[in-house]
């Protein structure tokens, strides 16, 4: 009976050692390779454990060597365990950079309907090109958001800001973006639309007009 039981012990360690040998042969990355050798050399000395046992041990002499047949157990268990932990942290890294590389290529295609435009007073913003508006209202986009990749409107904001005073202040109106808190004056009378119908303007004017 015990010569039955260590066979099939045998047997089942070696097929452990085979199937860990096997993953170890196809997966790739330097921590799962770590991971799965400790996991087969302790399957492998698990079966040298058993095969080193004979048929003339007794029951007892099976019981010396539990502990450490129990031990090499465990640790094949937990670099296994390291090593599906390992593939799966390197699954979500790559599914992470897989979300980037399609978020850059959406922003790339996004930010060719814009071009960096003078509303007027020194002020920059970026707008839509003519023809490019995609059925959006006229909207000024803040230089420094979309620099860093970002799309964010300006709002108005009313005349001026700071601690001018009102004489200080004019006409003007103040353009402020609600991420970053950058702000543009511009004349009182400028605005997304009035600059998107003078742009449309410009445009339509035959060729060395005014």
């Amino acid at each position: 009976m015990l010569r039955v039981r260590m066979a099939n012990l045998t047997l089942h360690l070696d097929s452990q050692a085979n199937s860990a040998n096997l993953r170890l042969a196809t997966t790739q990355g330097v921590g799962m390779l770590a991971e799965l050798s400790a996991a087969l050399g302790s399957l492998k000395a698990m079966s040298d454990i058993v095969k080193g046992l004979n048929a003339s041990f007794t029951e007892a002499k099976l019981n010396e060597v539990k502990l450490d047949f129990q031990r090499a157990l465990i640790e094949a268990t937990q670099a296994l365990a390291n090593a599906q932990a390992s593939e799966a942290a390197a699954a979500a890294r790559i599914r992470d950079l897989e979300d980037q590389i399609v978020k850059l290529k959406d922003w790339s295609a996004e930010k060719e309907r814009y071009a960096l435009h003078d509303i007027g007073r020194g002020a920059f913003a970026y707008v839509p090109k003519l023809g490019m508006e995609n059925a959006e209202p006229p909207h000024w986009l803040c230089v420094n958001c979309f620099d860093h990749g970002r799309k964010s409107a300006l709002q108005n904001k009313g005349n001026g800001v700071g601690n001018r005073t009102i004489a200080e202040r004019g006409l003007d109106k103040t353009f402020a973006c609600n991420h970053c808190s950058a702000s543009i004056q511009v004349s009182w009378n400028n605005n997304p639309v009035s600059d998107r119908n003078a742009m449309e303007k410009k445009a339509r004017a035959p060729q060395g007009s005014d």
